[in-house]
């Protein structure tokens, strides 16, 4: 078994990031493990391969556009990162001495992190750490197989789970990945086991549906939606769908349009 003090712990989400970081700090203080993130939200949006400026052009002017109709009074134009942050958050260049351990389970952004990485990184050993073959805990909150969602308190013994990704089932991680970027869609599930592309307006039903003739604070609504969803979603992708169903005149809405939190909505 890989030393897992001596890798590089691969994870999706700043939720993910804190739960590991924990956990860590909490058993091996005196141990420096390191863990890299992916911060951005792979679920939407278009998908490349994120190595190159314009791939970094091509996603970051789908959330500058997103931003001008969720947030309409933003004066700056600038990106809501730099492209060396970006280009560090997907890196690729690992140092080679060190291994690399992806973690997922059923969640649609470290399942899609999972698929780049042994797509872009298919010559060099990788291991996974699948929550999926971790049962949840039944004193958890939360019943999902995320490590954005699981206790620290209750992850003793996962690293029995470490294994290496065979080169067959590599390839299918990579097929995959190349499947969701030529799917052209901006949107991606997880459902049934596997990631699917979906129209960007797939939660416009929902958040809909969780509206009344009554205003509604619109953050409300959101984590109504969030939370009866089967597949993991932003609260801020599904702030900027509402600011589209009230340019279609499907909601009306008074207070502050800016803050999720002083908006509040209703059905027309």
């Amino acid at each position: 078994m890989i030393d897992l003090k001596k890798a590089i712990h691969l994870v999706s989400g700043i939720s993910a990031k804190g739960s590991l970081k924990n956990y860590f700090e909490t058993n091996y203080p005196d141990d420096k493990i390191e863990i890299h993130c992916i911060y951005d939200d792979l679920s939407v949006g278009p998908l490349n391969d994120f190595t190159s400026p314009s791939d970094y052009e091509t996603y970051s002017s789908y959330w500058k556009a997103i931003e001008n109709i969720s947030n309409p009074n933003n004066e700056s134009n600038e990106s809501y990162t730099q492209y060396s942050d970006f280009l560090n958050e997907f890196k690729i260049d690992f140092p080679p001495e060190k291994p690399l351990i992806i973690w997922h389970g059923n969640d649609t952004n470290e399942k899609i992190m999972l698929y780049r990485y042994c797509a872009l990184l298919n010559t060099i050993d990788l291991y996974e750490i699948n929550l999926d073959d971790w049962p949840v805990n039944s004193k958890d909150v939360y019943n999902s197989n995320s490590l954005a969602t699981r206790n620290p308190k209750h992850m003793d013994g996962i690293f029995n789970h470490i294994k290496k990704i065979e080169h067959d089932r590599k390839f299918f991680y990579a097929q995959e990945w190349k499947r969701l970027k030529n799917d052209q869609k901006l949107s991606r599930i997880f459902m049934n086991g596997q990631v699917i592309s979906v129209e960007e307006d797939y939660y416009d039903q929902a958040l809909f549906a969780n509206c009344s003739s009554e205003y509604q604070v619109a953050s409300r609504v959101i984590g109504t939606t969030m939370e009866k969803q089967e597949s993991t979603v932003g609260d801020h992708y599904l702030w900027y769908r509402i600011h589209v169903l009230l340019n279609q005149n499907l909601l009306e809405s008074r207070g502050n349009p800016t803050t999720m939190r002083n908006l509040e909505i209703r059905k027309k």
